[in-house]
């Protein structure tokens, strides 16, 4: 099986292997899911989808707790149908893009697996070149572009800063477009 851990807006950085599980680097704050957890959760999604397979990756959308929580709430009540991710990342920390099909377990901040989503479209877009149209994929609280570019902009620089970088009108962001599959009751 194909897991990894990827964080807040799809933040992805290397990390070590255990119990069969690629685990990703997860920031200070969200607690890491057990492999024992996460193959407890992934059966009850198979149970109740059978058909979604084996492979998948894990991830954790958020900046805490109540973003979190807020953000599965959106996605629960198909107001959020996409997330955002940055090549110069991915290119840095030797991830791939994810590929439309992929299979994406979301953890809540406690680290507990929660969703299931299918990546639905993807599409590289300058930062600059944003607008609703994209915006638009995410949470009502920040669809309003006046709102996204500075929360994403803030958010990216703090993880840019690592690498010397900055974003910029020219940066590529990655859109990924998802939908629901499983939500654990």
């Amino acid at each position: 099986m194909l897991k990894s851990i990827a964080i807040a807006i799809s933040l992805l950085t290397a990390a070590p292997v255990f119990a069969g599980a690629s685990i990703l680097f997860l920031p200070d704050g969200p607690a890491r899911p057990t492999p024992a957890a996460l193959e407890a959760f992934w059966a009850e999604a198979k149970k109740a989808k059978p058909a979604i397979g084996d492979d998948y990756e894990v991830r954790w959308f958020g900046i805490d707790a109540k973003t979190t929580q807020g953000i599965f709430n959106h996605i629960t009540t198909d107001n959020k149908h996409g997330t955002f991710t940055l090549p110069w990342i991915l290119e840095r920390t030797g991830q791939p893009v994810t590929k439309v099909g992929t299979l994406i377990t979301l953890i809540n901040y406690g680290g507990a697996p929660t969703l299931v989503l299918r990546i639905t479209g993807n599409e590289v877009i300058k930062f600059g070149d944003i607008d609703e149209r994209v915006t638009n994929l995410d949470g009502p609280p920040v669809r309003d572009v006046k709102v996204w570019k500075p929360v994403h902009r803030d958010f990216w620089n703090g993880v840019l800063k690592k690498y010397d970088m900055a974003v910029t009108d020219d940066m590529p962001v990655l859109v990924e477009r998802f939908e629901l599959v499983y939500a654990k009751p």
